[in-house]
């Protein structure tokens, strides 16, 4: 079964609600117009049938009781409609004093007054044409004793039989029935149509966001249209705008991370051609090929260095924003990389210095600091100089100077990017990738390069925030220095 639009299903649950809340508030009303009509019928019962009750008196001459009803109030009690009835009796003797009106069958229901009471009423309604309301009344009247010149009276119980049509009852509420379906009629068109006006607008922002989704472009950057209301569908364009930006950023990255390698691959793949083809033209001395061999395995490793930075700089983009931060010394991990890379190096100014990280991409950073100094050093470890301490609003600095030539003002903006390559870069063998390595663990760690002179050489200085707790202690290292 398809399932409904978001349009419709909003429609359908507007309308059906409303039916709902309509229905049951037409049921109750109906309900409430029901009761109150019977219930002004059995209240005209039981008042007609109490009158009834005080013509019933007691006749001495014939010792029993005897109902004195007039000729014309009977004709009148009678009238009105084809329901109305009026019968008396005697009980438990059960002899018919008076009966006008419609027929209330031969004999009324058999009653018993409880202990003490002296009424007792019984409900019953009596199919036909017209369907009618019975009230059943026994009724005892008291004793009453000798007074002057009037004998006194037993008590005696009578019963009073009193009907109505509930003819009109039924028409009114057959009237209402119709007025009730008429008016649910017309308010669930009204309904329907408010229902899909309501979702139409509802749903046109969204159409509006997904049109302008849509009409995206790979690389392109947009920005999602806005009610201005701060409301959710505002939030969701923000949401987009900033999925996009992210889409269109990594996009744009790929693309010159593709042409670059592609760009730096291309040479080393070309040496080591050009090689091959120098070296196969004609035959050469053992000497000789060893000289071709050596330029093919110094460009072959050269070209390993490039894969592994790639490689390097691919498992930051995928996985360092998932990386799961913890407290890590930042001395700890620079002494044990010194240690393993460049024995020899010197570690100044070494204090106990957290920050929030993860410890591999951390030696990864310090790691390709120390060997882009180590090349700008001559390979010279002595001429390292590493230093991790804290700096000024509670951050800790890593720097590591070497003591090479140094790098021209022009080129330090540019030292970060990934493949650039300074003036002196002839000299080395890099692949223009370690200190783009450097920037992307310190921007995925919140942390800030920059490239200071230090005549002699250059000094790379990466600042991250203090780990939570170590803030304080660095921050009065940094008075005590100063």
């Amino acid at each position: 079964m398809k399932r409904l639009s978001l349009r419709s299903s909003l429609t359908a649950w507007f309308l059906g609600l409303t039916m709902l809340l309509l229905g049951g508030f037409s049921a109750t009303l109906y309900a409430a117009l029901a009761r109150a009509l019977h219930g002004g019928v059995d209240a005209e019962l039981l008042a007609r049938a109490e009158s009834m009750l005080g013509i019933c008196e007691w006749d001495e001459e014939i010792e029993d009781v005897e109902f004195k009803l007039s000729a014309p109030l009977a004709a009148e009690l009678a009238a009105g409609n084809a329901g109305r009835g009026l019968a008396v009796w005697t009980w438990p003797a059960r002899r018919l004093l008076h009966h006008s009106g419609g027929p209330l069958g031969e004999e009324p229901p058999r009653l018993a007054l409880a202990d003490g009471a002296t009424r007792a009423v019984a409900w019953e309604e009596l199919p036909g044409e017209p369907p009618r309301r019975v009230c059943t009344m026994l009724a005892r009247a008291p004793a009453v004793p000798a007074h002057d010149d009037d004998p006194d009276h037993p008590a005696f119980d009578v019963v009073v039989r009193t009907s109505e049509s509930l003819a009109p009852v039924d028409a009114q509420l057959a009237s209402v029935r119709w007025q009730v379906v008429a008016l649910t009629g017309i308010a669930s068109l009204l309904v329907l149509a408010f229902g899909a006006f309501l979702s139409r607008r509802f749903v046109r922002p969204l159409r509006e966001l997904g049109a302008a989704a849509a009409a995206v472009r790979p690389g392109e950057h947009t920005t999602m249209p806005r009610r201005g209301t701060g409301d959710e569908l505002d939030v969701l364009a923000d949401q987009l705008d900033r999925a996009f930006t992210s889409l269109a950023e990594s996009l744009d990255r790929q693309t010159r991370f593709t042409s670059n390698a592609a760009h730096e691959l291309r040479n080393p793949l070309a040496v080591v051609r050009n090689a091959a083809e120098v070296a196969l033209r004609h035959d050469r001395t053992g000497e000789e090929y060893r000289r071709f061999l050596d330029d093919v395995r110094a460009t072959a490793l050269r070209m390993g260095r490039i894969v592994e930075a790639l490689l390097q700089l691919a498992r930051l983009d995928a996985d360092g924003a998932r990386a799961r931060f913890e407290v890590v010394d930042l001395t700890a991990v620079a002494r044990a990389a010194v240690a393993t890379a460049l024995p020899g190096a010197l570690v100044r100014n070494g204090s106990d210095a957290s920050v929030r990280g993860q410890a591999g991409l951390l030696r990864v950073l310090v790691d390709n600091l120390l060997s882009n100094a180590r090349e700008h050093s001559g390979g010279r470890p002595s001429d390292v100089e590493v230093d991790v301490a804290a700096a000024d609003g509670g951050r800790v600095a890593l720097s590591v100077r070497d003591r090479g030539p140094g790098v021209p003002d022009a080129e330090k903006p540019r030292l970060f990017e990934r493949f650039f390559r300074g003036s002196a870069a002839h000299r080395h063998a890099g692949a223009g990738l370690g200190l783009s390595i450097v920037a992307d663990v310190a921007r995925l760690h919140g942390a800030t390069c920059r490239i200071e002179d230090a005549h002699p050489g250059t000094r790379v200085v990466v600042e991250f925030e203090a780990a939570a707790g170590a803030a304080a202690e660095a921050g009065a290292g940094a008075g005590q220095r100063s």
